[in-house]
């Protein structure tokens, strides 16, 4: 038996894909598969989200999204390699969404099953990285085919598609989040950071928390100009200066010129775009 696979992230591109798998595949409900990969770093929101897109797919005839559990939580990883990732060294994508979804889809091969892994990635988000990715294709590393059905979709047909089928876009959008995979992820915006800090105080304060215990910052070394990093630490090189998350939340809150601005005006910062091709954080 075929089983059409989708990863649910939380994000409005999976949503889509999950969307478009439901009602214009043509597929058997039977045959779907969503999984979630829990990283322990969502927001509550997006759990909420999850159990609605989960209660709205049952009733139209799939099974309910499962849950796929990493090793270690985002936080326990951390500790575990002793630092947090980095845009240079994303092992929190590896180790919290391709493991477990590698893991369940050859337990599935296993079994017997074909499996068809839906990707909700799309050109747009990286135009550099994704633009050149085939509609379909195998991949070695999940032992079996990838169809990305909405690769060539802009953002304007996902949330023209979400309305056309009366499924809202997790809250957090609504907010100012561009990614919900993780909230916050280690590649935010600057007007997301400031947007976190500012109406989710809470999760500045879970960082804050881990960065002590871990003597670690959760922001890399270049995401704020020198004079928004206060931590010295020892590297081969001598000593470097780091920002603490109070440090990126600061420096959030100001324009370009590094002078406090008013509250919504932000920096168009689309530095942080994820090059992964299956786009598990979407």
């Amino acid at each position: 038996m075929l089983i059409n696979y989708c990863g649910i992230s939380g994000g409005k591109d999976s949503a889509a894909t999950a969307l478009w798998m439901i009602h214009e595949s043509g597929y058997d409900p039977a045959s779907i598969r969503f999984a979630f990969c829990n990283t322990h770093n969502e927001h509550a929101l997006t759990f909420e989200h999850i159990g609605l897109l989960s209660d709205r797919f049952v009733s139209w005839g799939t099974s309910p999204i499962v849950y796929l559990e990493p090793e270690r939580g985002f936080f326990d990883l951390a500790k575990w390699k002793q630092r947090f990732p980095s845009r240079k060294a994303r092992f929190c994508t590896q180790w919290l969404k391709v493991i477990p979804t590698r893991n369940d889809i050859l337990r599935l091969l296993r079994e017997g099953r074909e499996v068809l892994l839906h990707s909700g990635v799309r050109a747009e988000e990286n135009k550099e990285t994704r633009a050149n990715l085939p509609i379909r294709g195998f991949d070695d590393g999940f032992g079996c085919e990838v169809f990305r059905p909405i690769l060539n979709w802009t953002i304007e047909d996902v949330v023209a598609y979400h309305k056309r089928f009366g499924v809202p876009l997790n809250p957090l959008y609504a907010f100012g989040a561009r990614r919900v995979g993780c909230f916050p992820c280690i590649n935010s915006a600057k007007k997301e950071i400031e947007m976190i800090a500012d109406k989710f105080p809470e999760r500045i304060d879970e960082i804050r928390k881990q960065e002590i215990e871990l003597s670690s910052t959760f922001f890399g070394r270049k995401t704020t100009p020198l004079r928004f990093r206060s931590k010295e630490v020892s590297t081969r090189k001598g000593p470097m200066r780091v920002p603490t998350i109070d440090d990126v939340v600061e420096w959030s809150h100001t324009d370009r010129g590094g002078k406090k601005h008013q509250p919504g005006f932000f920096d168009d910062d689309r530095t942080g775009l994820c090059i992964s091709s299956i786009g598990f954080c979407e």
